[in-house]
């Protein structure tokens, strides 16, 4: 896992969780302004973790630790950036801290085309230049 996939979704939001752990686990990303520079019909990425061990988040605000996919996806976390910019496996969302092992990841729009972080990160430039 490379921390730049979480620099990169900056702002977006965390709508939807499914998969398994062990296993892989797929994110469901609304991040308009960069799903919308794509041609493809569609207003969501898709960030699928592989060989992700544990994924848990925690609410600033409560006592307890999510861990049911549900329960993540409800609190639709927001992506801010990976601590410190470089640790992949802490990520810090407006209203908490989303923990995650995965030993790599893979990207798609949802209207099914594969892209690479490549391809994201030069969305993201292009949009902010």
């Amino acid at each position: 896992m490379k921390a730049d996939i979480w620099n990169v979704l900056h702002d977006g939001s965390i709508i939807g969780v499914s998969g398994t752990i062990p296993g892989d686990v797929e994110f469901v990303v609304w991040i308009d302004y960069l799903r919308n520079r794509f041609p493809d019909p569609g207003d969501r990425i898709l960030l699928t973790l592989h060989g992700c061990s544990t994924l848990s988040y925690q609410p600033y605000e409560e006592d307890a630790t999510l861990t049911d996919f549900d329960d993540i996806a409800k609190a639709e976390p927001e992506i801010l950036r990976a601590k410190d910019w470089s640790d992949a496996s802490v990520v810090e969302c407006v209203g908490g801290t989303l923990r995650v092992m995965a030993s790599d990841f893979s990207l798609s729009l949802d209207s099914g085309r594969a892209i690479t972080l490549d391809e994201l990160c030069a969305v993201s430039e292009a949009y902010w230049t």
